[in-house]
This record gives C-alpha cells, sequence and structure tokens, in this order.
C-alpha cells in the first residue's frame, strides 16, 4: 500500500536543514573567532610575562645598584668622618650640603663659618662660572679663624660637560706650619745679629791692635775679649751641629763618672759675672751629697744646667732669687730643680717652650717687654740631652710668679748610648760680646758672686 504525499511536510524540512547549517556555520564561526581570542589573549599573557621578567630585572639591577651606592655613599661618609682636613659643600643653590666632623671641629657651626673669611670665600665661589673638567682645585689660601691658621683650597665640581654641580672647600689645620715658619724666620734674623755681634767685636779689636806700633806688645784684654768672643761663636756653631744631630736622630752622649755638686758649681761658676751684675741672689740646695753620683756625659749636662740657669738670669729682675736644689726622687731618679722669682711664663708660650728655636714674650712686673738674646733653641737641647740620658725635663710656670725647671736623671747612668767624639772645652755660657767701641774691657778674673748652700728638705734627701 503506497503511502499518500505530503506537500506540507516538504515544506518543513527545507527550513530547518537551512537553520541546522546556519547553526553549524555559527558554532564554526564562533570557535574560531573564540580560538583567535584566546589565542591573543595567550600571546598578550606571554608578553606581558616577559614585560614583567624584564621588569623584575631591571629592578633587581636598580635594587644592586642602590646597595652599591648606598655602601659607598656609607664608606664615602666614614672616610670623611675619619679624615683630619676638614670638607664642606655646597650646592649650586648656596646651601651646605656637607660639612664634616672635622670642619666643625675647626671653624665651630655653619652660622661661625658664614661669617669667617672662609664663608665670605666660599660665598663667591658660587657665582664662578662652569669649569672644564670634574674638579678645579683653586688657589690654597691660608686665613685666621677661631685663633687657627687654616689653610682653605676651593674645589669646583663639575660633570664631563663641565657644567657647575656644586663647590667643595677643603681645611687643614696649619697653626703649627704657619709658626714653624715663622720660627725659622726669626731665627735667620736672631742668627744674623747673633753672629753679627761677636764678629764685630773680634773685627773692631782686631783692627786696634793691628793700627799699634809694632814694638808695643798687645793689650792683654782686647786679646781676651777676641778669644772670649771666639769661643761664644764656637759655641754658637756646636750648638747647632748639636740640632742638626737632634734631627737627624744621632745625638747622643758619652758616659763618664760625675759627681752631681760639682757638676752644679762648675756651671755657676761660668755665671758668676752675670749673676753680680743682674743683682741677683742665688741659693744652692744639695741633698745626701755622698750618694749624687751619676753616670753621663759631663760637657753636655754643664749645657743642659747651663742653659736652664741662664734662662733664670735672663727674666729676672734685679733683686730676684734662683734657687738650685739637688736630689734624689723616687724611682731611681735624680733630680735638679732650677727654679726663679722672674717674670713666669705665659699660657699661650708654655705648651711650646721646648720647641725648637721657640722665643716667647715674656714682661716684667712693671709691664717691661723682655727681649733676651740667643737663638731660642736652649731649652729644646736640654731636654735633648736629658732625653739622651734616659731622663727628662719639665716645667712648672705661671704668668709673674717666677719659673721651676725639673731636670730628672736615672742613677743607672744612659743606656744603650754611642759615644761621641771629644767635644771642645768652649765655656758654657759667656759673657756677652764685648763692643769694640767701649773705652774698657771688663776683666774676666772678677771673684765670684756669694752662693750659699742650704740645708736640704726632707723631699730632697
Amino acid at each position: 500500500m503506497s503511502t499518500p504525499h505530503n506537500p506540507a511536510s516538504e515544506d518543513r524540512t527545507g527550513p530547518v536543514a537551512s537553520m541546522l547549517h546556519s547553526v553549524d556555520e555559527l558554532g564554526s564561526n564562533t570557535g574560531r573567532l573564540f580560538g583567535r581570542l584566546y589565542g591573543g589573549l595567550r600571546r598578550k599573557n606571554r608578553e606581558r610575562e616577559a614585560v614583567l621578567h624584564q621588569t623584575r630585572l631591571q629592578a633587581a639591577q636598580l635594587q644592586a645598584q642602590a646597595r652599591e651606592q648606598a655602601t659607598d655613599i656609607a664608606r664615602l661618609t666614614g672616610v670623611l668622618a675619619r679624615i683630619s682636613e676638614g670638607v664642606i659643600m655646597q650646592d649650586t643653590e648656596g646651601r651646605i650640603v656637607l660639612m664634616n666632623q672635622a670642619a666643625r671641629d675647626l671653624l665651630g657651626s655653619v652660622r661661625m663659618f658664614w661669617d669667617s673669611e672662609l664663608g665670605q670665600m666660599f660665598a663667591a665661589a658660587r657665582n664662578q662660572t662652569a669649569l672644564d673638567g670634574e674638579i678645579t682645585l683653586g688657589e690654597a689660601q691660608r686665613v685666621d679663624v677661631n685663633n687657627r691658621v687654616i689653610g682653605a683650597q676651593l674645589a669646583i665640581v663639575a660633570d664631563e660637560s663641565g657644567t657647575r654641580l656644586g663647590t667643595v672647600l677643603m681645611l687643614r689645620d696649619v697653626t703649627r706650619d704657619a709658626l714653624a715658619d715663622r720660627l725659622k724666620d726669626e731665627f735667620i734674623t736672631q742668627m744674623s745679629h747673633e753672629l753679627r755681634t761677636p764678629l764685630a767685636a773680634i773685627k773692631g779689636m782686631s783692627e786696634v791692635l793691628l793700627a799699634a806700633p809694632e814694638d808695643r806688645p798687645p793689650n792683654r784684654k782686647f786679646l781676651e775679649a777676641i778669644s772670649r768672643n771666639v769661643a761664644l761663636l764656637d759655641r754658637m756653631i756646636i750648638e747647632l751641629l748639636d740640632i742638626s744631630e737632634i734631627g737627624a736622630g744621632s745625638f747622643a752622649v758619652r758616659e763618664q763618672d760625675i759627681q752631681l755638686e760639682n757638676l752644679i758649681w762648675t756651671v755657676l761658676q761660668g755665671f758668676e759675672v752675670r749673676v753680680r751684675k743682674a743683682n741677683l741672689s742665688v741659693g744652692v740646695m744639695i741633698g745626701s751629697r755622698a750618694r749624687l753620683n751619676i753616670i753621663g756625659d759631663d760637657r753636655r749636662l754643664q749645657w743642659a744646667l747651663g742653659h736652664l740657669l741662664d734662662n733664670s738670669i735672663k727674666y729676672t729682675e734685679p733683686g730676684g732669687e734662683i734657687t738650685i736644689q739637688a736630689g734624689h726622687v723616687r724611682r731611681g731618679y735624680i733630680q735638679i730643680e732650677v727654679h726663679d722669682t722672674g717674670a713666669g711664663i705665659t699660657e699661650r708660650d708654655l705648651p711650646h717652650v721646648f720647641e725648637r728655636f721657640y722665643r716667647g714674650e715674656a714682661r716684667t712686673a712693671s709691664g717691661k717687654l723682655i727681649d733676651p738674646r740667643g737663638l731660642g733653641q736652649g731649652l729644646f737641647v736640654a731636654r735633648a740631652v736629658a732625653e739622651a740620658h734616659g731622663g727628662f725635663l719639665s716645667v712648672a710656670s705661671q704668668e709673674g710668679q717666677g719659673s721651676t725647671f725639673s731636670l730628672a736623671l736615672p742613677l743607672d747612668g744612659t743606656r744603650n748610648q754611642k759615644s761621641l767624639p771629644e767635644m771642645p772645652a768652649a765655656p758654657l755660657i759667656d759673657e756677652p760680646p764685648i763692643d769694640p767701641t767701649a773705652a774698657t774691657v771688663p776683666s774676666q778674673s772678677t771673684p765670684p758672686p756669694e752662693l750659699h748652700t742650704d740645708t736640704p728638705e726632707e723631699q730632697w734627701d
């Protein structure tokens, strides 16, 4: 039996098939779209991960550089904090961005710096134009700040293109250098004067003797004066050689048996005329005489003690007193003290009295400035003699109250000292050079001053 034909059914089948086909195409297109979107997202994600990785690498590099810079800054800060030179830096706007501790110690506060000559110099440098090179140093200058002499040098800091970045001021305390320069100049001047005076005396008296008739015997007083001035020159030269040896580290002493009492009286006899002319009273106190024996260089110890006595005579006014005490002290030392009632030493000069060629300023009770003769090397040599014997030299003084110099020497003599050649027997301290124009020449045969020996105090026993 045959199925009947239904036209309506055919009409419905055609649209359904077309719809299904469209749905298939839509699904395919959607799949392809989502595939492309997914691929793009994966690609962008990979790009983001690559950028993130690169960013992390750069961040790590920056952190490493930051740590390295922090280490460099800490190292530089530590160096600046510990160096003895002061360092101050300002930026291009004139603001101080760095001031190390040494600069603060030299200058005080920032305000004190700006008020000083250094601050004015620093401010002027801010207006300079850019310079070639990374750092350009200016001319070193010396300025006085807070009672110190400071060597200052400006450095203009610029980059490779010459653009100015700031200014650095480097400071150094050159007070001692300036003092050494001044002392050197004063020494040259004083040395010229000291040499000229005895040479003029020798020249003048030699001319007088040469002008005398040949049949007349030479004036003995003139000959004595010539001999005395020659000895003075000889002593000055030997002391300068001593100073040279001290500076070279070759200063040494001979070992001799020395009776301390004889040493003291020998030195005093060399000053007998000067003590009398200065109208001074000299007292001697020697304790335990039988045991005051040491081993040392007799000539150099005479010089050391002579310099101490010479200073006391120079700085003590007429009518004053000088006392020499000698005796045992603790720890196996013999000590000699030279005390005077003279002008004393100022607080400013006291730390420098043992420096080479230092000549301080002293005034009498009436305010008169004392200008002693000499090269200013006596105490320097005296201390070197004491130290060469294994001892020491110290001073206690107050301005207007006199001074006490203490020479301590070990009882067991010198240790590990080199031997010295025999020294010429030049006088320790002599009369001032004789003026050749004077009518008479003082005689050296004047009896010694009245020196007295007192009973030693217990502390010197």
